[in-house]
């Protein structure tokens, strides 16, 4: 696939660019480019743990991962009381923050003055960021991959499904500007229907364990852009056939030098990782 300089630079609203290409081939024309594999680091520096310095989905596990060479990051949005989104794995607060309960009884000012703890359970200088704030803190050319996160009981309500959240974040992503550099992702196959739904032209791809070929043939189908398998539980024949149908294939989540070059051996486009700094390096070593 050819890759422009408009394709790797725009950056305006909607799903497409003065080229006339959708943001989803712009997104899929940028994660070829970076062959063998796109370095997207898993809520910057991998979930908050003991010992852990920087909070999960945080500004400075964000900044922290660009800095190492990632080529974009992957955050979690959740759906306040309010009908915004705030960058939260969890349905509740209490694993990440000094509140507790469930996310969406806050409204996004709420959450946003929960400080996040480190690995350590103690508090840092750190509140949960809106997408705005990460896609200002990244830079311009940074990839960012959107999941989508659903809740499941007690704290899924009738305003906070799937549709719900995938309409939220389509409706933010389109006023930043930023669909040319947004993957959207989700475990839920209806979250990630309905971006597709709202706008054919934006990135989406479906968060699984293993795959079969019947669920990647379902995909296609669904004219998803993507499949992100975990790592271990896919085979390199099935990465070929997912490409073959013209699915871009990340896996998540790899860490570890030995098991980095296991799956890049796979032929995956892009890898989600806990070490962007360990995977540039082996990145840059092969």
């Amino acid at each position: 696939m050819l890759v422009t300089l408009a394709l790797l630079t725009g950056c305006g609203d909607g799903s497409d660019d003065a080229s006339g290409a959708a943001a989803n081939e712009t997104v899929r024309a940028r994660i070829a480019a970076l062959a063998p594999a796109a370095n997207l680091a898993h809520r910057g520096q991998g979930p908050t743990r003991l010992g852990g310095q920087l909070p999960e989905n945080s500004l400075a596990a964000f900044r922290a991962a660009m800095e190492q060479g990632a080529d974009g990051v992957e955050l979690d949005v959740v759906l306040t009381r309010d009908g915004e989104l705030v960058v939260m794995h969890d349905d509740r607060l209490d694993r990440t923050t000094a509140c507790d309960g469930c996310a969406n009884t806050y409204t996004l000012a709420e959450a946003q003055a929960c400080v996040l703890l480190d690995g350590r359970g103690q508090p840092t200088a750190e509140r949960p960021p809106t997408l705005a704030q990460v896609y200002e803190a990244i830079g311009p050319q940074a990839l960012v991959n959107v999941e989508l996160k659903v809740y499941g009981p007690p704290c899924l309500t009738a305003t906070s499904g799937p549709e719900v959240v995938a309409r939220t974040a389509v409706r933010q992503i389109r006023r930043l500007g930023v669909a040319r550099r947004t993957l959207f992702s989700s475990f839920d196959e209806a979250a990630v229907a309905e971006v597709k739904r709202l706008d054919a032209g934006l990135y989406a791809a479906l968060l699984t364990g293993p795959v079969d070929d019947t669920l990647l043939a379902h995909l296609a189908e669904l004219g998803l852009d993507a499949v992100h398998p975990f790592w271990s539980a896919v085979s390199a024949a099935q990465v070929l056939t997912a490409r073959d149908l013209g699915l871009q294939v990340s896996l998540w989540t790899v860490n570890g030098e030995s098991s980095l070059a296991q799956a890049l051996a796979k032929a995956p486009t892009a890898i989600i990782t806990d070490q962007p700094g360990v995977l540039r390096g082996v990145l840059d070593r092969d």
